[in-house]
């Protein structure tokens, strides 16, 4: 993988991966029936598996000492899409 050891190069990384994976989850993966295209996975599906995407990285950088500042920038990342889904979630659609 990369080989940087910084809070703001973690951070890009966290923020960058599930966004891209969203896209993908949601162009992607559609279904098409009587000329009417239907996502593959719900809205919640896809943020859900889009947040989770994070934890790939965030095991490989977390193995090594050396490139603990990367992980920590993907795991703050990670519990503030966290944080926006549950608020996404709950609380808005109340």
């Amino acid at each position: 993988m990369f080989k940087r050891n910084s809070l703001a190069f973690g951070a890009s990384i966290g923020a960058v991966l599930p966004v891209f994976l969203y896209v993908i989850l949601q162009e992607a993966f559609t279904v098409e029936r009587n000329g009417i295209t239907f996502p593959r996975f719900d809205q919640a599906t896809s943020l859900v598996l889009s947040i989770a995407v994070n934890l790939i990285p965030f095991t490989r950088y977390m193995k090594k000492p050396e490139y603990e500042q990367t992980g920590k920038g993907i795991l703050l990342v990670t519990f503030f899409y966290a944080a926006v889904f549950i608020f996404i979630k709950f609380f808005k659609e109340a």
